[in-house]
């Protein structure tokens, strides 16, 4: 029964006191000790938990960028050794000496009629190696660095190659002999070509190097002049330099 009694006491002093709270509250009494609870607790709080907040979050994002970047590395990889691979079997497939020696190099960029690669004079690289996509030629090395090195592409302003014209249906048909001259954004002119000899658009255009025979381009016009000895005829290629991955440089023969 005392406990019975002790509890409406009790309510009424919490009653009590939650009104003389109210009273105080109302009158802004309470409001330095408000001020200072925020100041000296409450704000210290809220501000450590945001930097745990923040902190956790960061963390989290630097990991998921590392891992992107990582995945985003292995992707690059996997993409680049696919596209070594299948250059190596298309290279395998062309009708190429057997005892030729390659270089394989990746293009980095390309500068006009010029391709950049990532093999250099560490690699074995020299000036004046053949540089070929398949059974075509590109161009000569015209410089090398340790790790990165220039080819000059056959279309290079005034770069020379002597070479054959032969017919699409029996490449072993000789039509013509001519010098072939780089005139720059692409394009390539045969010089020197026999009047008398029979060549025609879509023939194509050949080079001997170390023995074997390479694709240069196909003919595209013929340029004669009647009672010239020679004639001349312009020269299509027949790959785009920026659709390049992989080449193959010509080490020598074993």
């Amino acid at each position: 029964m005392r406990h019975n009694r002790d509890f409406p006491r009790a309510l009424f002093y919490l009653l009590f006191i939650a009104l003389f709270l109210i009273v105080l509250s109302w009158f802004g009494i309470l409001n330095p000790l408000r001020r200072a609870i925020e100041k000296y607790i409450i704000i210290p709080a809220r501000e450590e938990v945001f930097e745990w907040k923040r902190f956790f979050k960061k963390d989290l994002g630097e990991c998921e960028l590392r891992n992107e970047a990582k995945i985003a590395e292995l992707e690059a990889k996997i993409i680049s050794l696919t596209q070594e691979n299948l250059a190596q079997k298309k290279l395998l497939s062309a009708p190429l000496p057997k005892n030729w020696q390659f270089i394989n190099a990746r293009v980095i960029g390309t500068e006009g009629e010029t391709l950049i690669v990532d093999v250099g004079t560490a690699d074995g690289i020299k000036e004046g190696m053949v540089a070929i996509f398949e059974n075509t030629y590109l161009g000569k090395i015209s410089s090398a660095a340790e790790k990165i090195s220039r080819i000059k592409l056959a279309s290079f302003f005034e770069e020379k190659l002597a070479v054959k014209i032969v017919s699409k249906e029996a490449k072993e048909n000789i039509l013509g002999m001519g010098l072939l001259v780089g005139k720059g954004e692409g394009e390539m002119k045969i010089e020197q070509i026999l009047t008398e000899e029979n060549v025609n658009k879509d023939d194509l255009v050949i080079t001997n190097i170390e023995g074997g025979s390479l694709l240069v381009g196909k003919i595209e016009e013929v340029v004669s002049v009647k009672g010239e000895v020679f004639k001349s005829a312009k020269v299509k290629r027949l790959f785009a330099p920026e659709t390049l991955n992989n080449v193959f440089i010509i080490r020598g023969r074993i």
